[in-house]
């Protein structure tokens, strides 16, 4: 099996397979390895959670050399801070709060994204068919939604993005955003009011 690098100190991190067992090891084996300076075990983190990251960098950042710059960024800090991680959240969780933090680093946040097909079966089931027509429809309406989107404050549109993409429990948001759950649950709801005021004619 060829073994697998993830060369964080340099400033760099790339993907790579590594052995079977690594892979498949649970959360709390790849922390407990990585910690210790294992960085086949910390490629893994960053293959399995590395998507993850950039789906919700995307959104939030103005532009994909940004985006990518973030993501990479927070797996270099989450690398430098293994010693620091008492538990608390998941690991999930944890990375994701990292990236909020270099996503405000960058704040450069100007518009959304390109949507894809996590953001599609966010839109309501009815606007979603296989048929020309309809299919032009959704078009309208994705491109409506990415715009009312990067209208939003930072918070309301990470709280959004974090609940109905990425399917996090408010405490987790919370966790993710550095606010209470309460809060959290505020930001995602005052988002959703203000995506059906303005997809109202998609309803």
């Amino acid at each position: 099996m060829p073994s697998s690098r993830a060369d964080v100190e340099g400033g760099c991190v790339t993907v790579a397979t590594g052995g079977d067992g690594i892979a498949e090891a649970g959360e709390g084996a790849l922390l407990t390895a990585a910690s210790l300076g294992d960085r086949e075990a910390f490629e893994v983190v960053v293959h399995r959670y590395g998507p993850a990251l950039h789906r919700y960098a995307r959104r939030l950042v103005a532009n994909e050399a940004d985006v990518a710059d973030v993501v990479q960024a927070t797996f270099i800090a989450a690398w430098r801070q293994l010693g620091t991680f008492r538990g608390g959240s998941s690991l999930k969780t944890w990375l994701f709060a990292i990236c909020s933090h270099k996503i405000t680093d960058n704040y450069r946040i100007k518009r959304a994204q390109p949507i894809d097909d996590q953001l599609l079966e966010a839109m309501p089931a009815s606007q979603r068919s296989g048929d020309p027509f309809t299919a032009a429809s959704n078009t309208a309406f994705l491109g409506a939604l990415e715009a009312a989107l990067a209208e939003l404050p930072y918070r309301q549109r990470a709280s959004w993005v974090l609940r109905e993409i990425e399917s996090m429990t408010f405490p987790d948001i919370g966790k993710t955003l550095d606010v209470s759950p309460d809060a959290a649950r505020g930001h995602h709801f005052r988002a959703t009011a203000t995506l059906r005021t303005r997809l109202k004619r998609w309803q």
